[in-house]
């Protein structure tokens, strides 16, 4: 990706007035990978859209008329900005955002295939009319929809206009921080100042579109103000989130043929294909980033649009699992136990993006998608006879901005994993007992117990790709398995030979503080003790993840190869330089910033970090408290000196912080890129004393 100077600029002007930049913004000005335009168009996509209707090619032709002969494409129209929008509730008045959101994106779309300034000039009027005017999007809790739904559509129209002769970049993006991110989208998925996530419900009660529109405009909108770190939310909740709308939570059980459940198919057809729609939308976004969530979990999005798009066909014959989720504050459960027919085969113009993609940019087999795709082609957009919001849900118009020769490809590439390969004790945290292997023939049952140092309670763990593993024992060879592949609860895990089966790939799911779900990817049900036991031998089953602590657990290392990650200088690493400890960008040579992570040299529930390329030298806090590459001598000093706690990240509790052994209020940070064990506290200390462990 081509290196972008807008961030840089950005803060150079904060800084001319006084506003506070820190560390991390400056490291991120330097680094910022956006390219422009690019959230669900590129121009490389409007310069195909141009040539081919130029041309009269079919079907960008027909797909072209839509828009044209849209009542919402005219640029006769004055904005209708207003101070707030409600959206539910007394006063909703919604509308008035959804119509001129709709009207400046199709006005947009006919400036750049077009050059029309008539269509351009509109749509730039619509977006500094409501960037320099709403102030408040309020209402019962559809405003985080309404949040998310115009938040990455009106982010989206933006990045089309963005450079166009007066159009205010600033004024918008300061609008879409703090009107429609920081209050709202951000608060919804993960939580801030503005209150707890999920409106303060249970995690599982609001289905998969809220999170997944929210998780849309938070990726649309760190790309229009260019804030990596805001994209990276997005990104990271998609593959890993708490809520329903992760990919795991909204696609939660894997079926044969190729096909794999929605998390809302049991409620309707309708949200289940704005669902589809959404997750859609954000890996359409990431892709055109140069991030391949398309193609994550294996596919695993591809398999449930098949199924969504199937049954929506008119085809009977796809399976179903009873589906239960948690709802209200509390958690009560909620269950379906069959596919719903309502609003079956409803229009939704969200088909041509996902069938491009998978048969022509990757080649791959999709007929249910296909039919679905060839049945609503050419796709239209919102329909002005109705007034309501759900026919905004999506900008629509796929078939004239999403057709692509076959063949055309990509260059985007599946992010990596969050656990690096090696050798872990796997201890849950409810009783601090380790994963252990009974036996070690096929069908060896799978059990807790009291943690002793055996090669049956260590599991050598390897990525597959997309953020799938495989969890090996190291005694016996055999891997962890669900019998049967059953998608049952209280089905077992054991130990089997290898089969490639989707019941041996398992997600580590981070959960806070350092702890993980261990889920088996074709079910999405966690690795939990039985009966919440305490005892030696409770054996280990899947169970529907209830946030216990007898399903949560930490990976402990016994022999890793990691590269640790600066969280507040994101593209710099700790090395070794002349022995001294620091943090540089472009460590050549590179081993010089890989270690192996073992066993504490004073305790095993520690961690040391010993030299790739110098064995037997390891990372060691001296009296002065420097960090320094020393040899490991074998006396009890050295080995407290170069021992550490694992704990979870003072900045974000996904990462990591290390602990002095010796001194638990002292902490390994940066200072001027050079490593310390320091006692502080504050944001930019936390940022400076936490890490993430990468692949080499």
């Amino acid at each position: 990706m081509k290196k972008m100077l807008a961030l840089s600029i950005i803060l150079s002007l904060l800084m001319s007035m006084g506003v506070y930049v820190n560390e991390e913004q400056r490291a991120q000005a330097a680094t910022i990978p956006f390219a422009h335009p690019g959230i669900l168009h590129t121009q490389a996509d409007f310069d195909r859209m141009t040539q081919m209707v130029n041309a009269g090619t079919q079907p960008y032709l027909d797909g072209y008329n839509q828009l044209v002969n849209s009542a919402y494409s005219s640029s006769n129209w004055t904005p209708r900005a207003t101070a707030t929008i409600i959206r539910g509730g007394d006063g909703d008045n919604v509308s008035l955002l959804y119509i001129d959101v709709a009207r400046a994106y199709q006005n947009a779309l006919l400036w750049k295939i077009t050059g029309n300034t008539a269509n351009g000039d509109t749509a730039r009027n619509i977006l500094n009319a409501w960037s320099s005017t709403l102030t408040t999007i309020s209402g019962n809790a559809d405003r985080y929809l309404a949040a998310g739904l115009f938040g990455y559509q009106l982010a989206n129209v933006s990045e089309i206009m963005r450079g166009y002769s007066g159009f205010n970049v600033t004024q918008m993006q300061d609008m879409l921080l703090n009107v429609f991110y920081k209050p709202l989208n951000e608060r919804f998925l993960i939580g801030n100042e503005f209150g707890g996530d999920h409106n303060d419900a249970h995690i599982q009660n609001y289905r998969a579109n809220w999170d997944l529109c929210n998780m849309a405009a938070t990726v649309a909108i760190g790309i229009f103000t260019d804030r990596l770190d805001i994209y990276n939310i997005g990104i990271e909740y998609f593959k890993h989130g708490a809520g329903n709308g992760s990919i795991y939570n909204a696609i939660p059980f894997l079926h044969p043929g190729g096909l794999a459940q929605w998390e809302e198919s049991g409620r309707d057809q309708a949200h289940t294909q704005m669902g589809i729609g959404l997750m859609a939308s954000t890996a359409e976004m990431a892709w055109n980033q140069g991030d391949d969530l398309y193609g994550w979990a294996n596919n695993r999005f591809m398999r449930a649009a098949e199924y969504v798009a199937k049954y929506n066909n008119g085809d009977d014959n796809v399976p179903y699992a009873t589906y239960e989720r948690g709802t209200g504050t509390n958690g009560a459960v909620q269950t379906e136990t069959v596919i719903s027919s309502e609003s079956r085969n409803e229009p939704r113009p969200v088909w041509e993006m996902i069938y491009n993609h998978y048969a022509n940019r990757k080649g791959l087999s999709v007929p249910n998608i296909a039919a679905r795709a060839q049945l609503l082609r050419p796709e239209g957009g919102p329909n002005s006879g109705t007034s309501h919001a759900s026919t905004y849900d999506q900008p629509g118009f796929g078939t004239l901005l999403y057709t692509r020769p076959s063949g055309s490809g990509g260059t985007a590439t599946l992010p990596g994993g969050n656990i690096p390969d090696g050798t872990y004790r796997l201890i849950v945290r409810h009783t601090g007992k380790a994963l252990d292997a009974a036996g070690t023939a096929n069908g060896s049952s799978v059990q807790q117990w009291t943690p002793n140092g055996g090669t049956n309670q260590q599991w050598t763990v390897t990525h597959l790709g997309g953020g799938q593993y495989s969890v090996k024992d190291v005694r016996s060879g055999k891997f962890l398995d669900i019998a049967s592949a059953s998608l049952d609860h209280g089905a077992k895990f054991q130990l089997w030979s290898s089969n490639g089966g989707d019941n041996q790939k398992f997600a580590f799911l981070p959960v806070g503080s350092g702890y993980h779900r261990l889920t088996p990817v074709h079910s999405n049900k966690s690795a939990d003790v039985d009966g919440i036991s305490t005892a030696d031998g409770a054996l280990i089953q899947q169970w529907r993840y209830v946030l216990g602590n007898n399903q949560q657990w930490r990976l402990e290392p016994i022999s890793v190869n990691v590269r640790l990650q600066s969280y507040n200088n994101s593209n710099r690493y700790v090395r070794h330089s002349n022995y001294r400890g620091r943090i540089d960008a472009n460590v050549s040579p590179v081993q010089d910033s890989q270690f192996k992570m073992v066993a504490g040299l004073t305790d095993s529930s520690g961690v040391s970090f010993e030299s790739i390329n110098f064995p037997g030298r390891f990372l060691r806090i001296r009296s002065n408290g420097e960090v320094w590459l020393d040899s490991n001598d074998s006396t009890t000093t050295f080995k407290n000196e170069a021992t550490f706690r694992r704990v979870a990240g003072l900045a974000d509790p996904q990462k990591s912080s290390y602990q002095m052994w010796t001194d638990s209020t002292k902490y390994l940070r940066h200072s001027n890129y050079l490593l310390y064990a320091q006692s502080g506290s504050g944001s930019t200390f936390n940022g400076d004393a936490t890490f993430t462990e990468v692949a080499p």
